[in-house]
Parts: C-alpha cells; sequence; structure tokens
C-alpha cells in the first residue's frame, strides 16, 4: 500500500521557491529546505527528485506566479511594454528582502546548474524577447511606430535593459536608478 503525502505539495514548492529565490540556487542546501519546510529528506527526494529538480519545479512555479502574471495584456501594444518596465521598477524599489528576480538571479550563478535548467533560463529570456517583439510588431502594424523601426534590434535592446535593471536592483533599489533604467529602455520607442 502507497503512504499518503502527509504534506502539501504546492505549499512546500512555494516555500522552497522563495529559499532559492532569496539565498540563490548554491546558497540553499537540501537542510535548508528541511528546515523551512518541515518536510523530511526523503519524502522531498520522493516527491520532487534532487535539489536540481526541486529547483527546476520552483523555477516554473515562479515562472507562472510572478513573471507571466506581471506581463501585462490586453492593452495597447506600446502600453504594455510601458506598464511592465513601470511594474518591475515599483516591484524591485518594493522587494523588503531584495530578493531580485529569481530568472536573473539563476542567470548569474549559471555555471552552478545543469544544461536542463540553463535551457529553461534559456527559454524564459527567449520570452521576454517575444514580449516586446509580439508588441512592437502589433505596434509597428497599428501605426504607432514608423516603418523603419527595426523592431529585432530594439526587442533585444529592451531584453538587456530588463535584465540590467534586474540585476542591478539586487544591490540598488533606489526609485531614480530603476526608473531611469526604465526610462533608457523606453526612450528606444522614440516616444
Amino acid at each position: 500500500m502507497v503512504r499518503q503525502r502527509e504534506f502539501d505539495v504546492e505549499e512546500v514548492l512555494a516555500l522552497a521557491m522563495n529559499l532559492f529565490w532569496q539565498r540563490g540556487y548554491t546558497n540553499t542546501s537540501m537542510q535548508n529546505i528541511v528546515q523551512a519546510t518541515g518536510v523530511q529528506p526523503g519524502s522531498l527526494y520522493s516527491a520532487f527528485g534532487d535539489k536540481e529538480k526541486l529547483f527546476q519545479q520552483a523555477l516554473r512555479k515562479y515562472t507562472q506566479d510572478f513573471f507571466r502574471a506581471s506581463m501585462p495584456r490586453h492593452l495597447p501594444p506600446l502600453v504594455c511594454i510601458q506598464q511592465w518596465f513601470g511594474h518591475m521598477a515599483e516591484a524591485m524599489k518594493n522587494d523588503p528582502k531584495h530578493k531580485g528576480c529569481l530568472i536573473i538571479n539563476t542567470i548569474m550563478e549559471c555555471e552552478a546548474h545543469s544544461p536542463s535548467t540553463i535551457a529553461i533560463i534559456e527559454d524564459r529570456m527567449d520570452e521576454i524577447e517575444s514580449f516586446f517583439r509580439q508588441n512592437l510588431r502589433q505596434a509597428k502594424l497599428d501605426g504607432d511606430l514608423p516603418e523603419s523601426f527595426e523592431v529585432e534590434v530594439t526587442a533585444k535592446a529592451m531584453l538587456g535593459s530588463v535584465v540590467g535593471m534586474l540585476a542591478v536592483a539586487r544591490m540598488r533599489r533606489d526609485a531614480q536608478t530603476l526608473n531611469s533604467i526604465a526610462a533608457g529602455a523606453l526612450a528606444l520607442l522614440k516616444l
């Protein structure tokens, strides 16, 4: 007879995600996760696999709960871009634990990760670039950007701005710095 789990998998995953988000992958041990969740090591391994697999699941949860949820949709394309930069700047300024962004934090310690985790992060970078590309393309089609506007170049530059802003925010969360980075990215739109 199979034993039923005596813990809420989603709750434990949320606790592990927050631990990885705050401490980083390298500085989070399975013992830290055991202490934070109260779940015994054997139960954690049975439910999630090893530390890397648990981290990958935590990264997917972060992607769904925070990353994708923060991307504006169903608004005019340029408003989506403006609102997302504004949202990110606000979120970083109001981050009392200085966690930054789990995706960017993972990039910063990429040497500690397996190719499968790196592939997840590369997919997120592609997703960010695609968000910009789709909105810029639609804005161009709508006539909100000139015909000569370079969608591909600008989408990549905005990706770089996002990564830069979120990396800088780990150390400098002051409004002037973060708003200036956002304003610099939005200046690429020549509005």
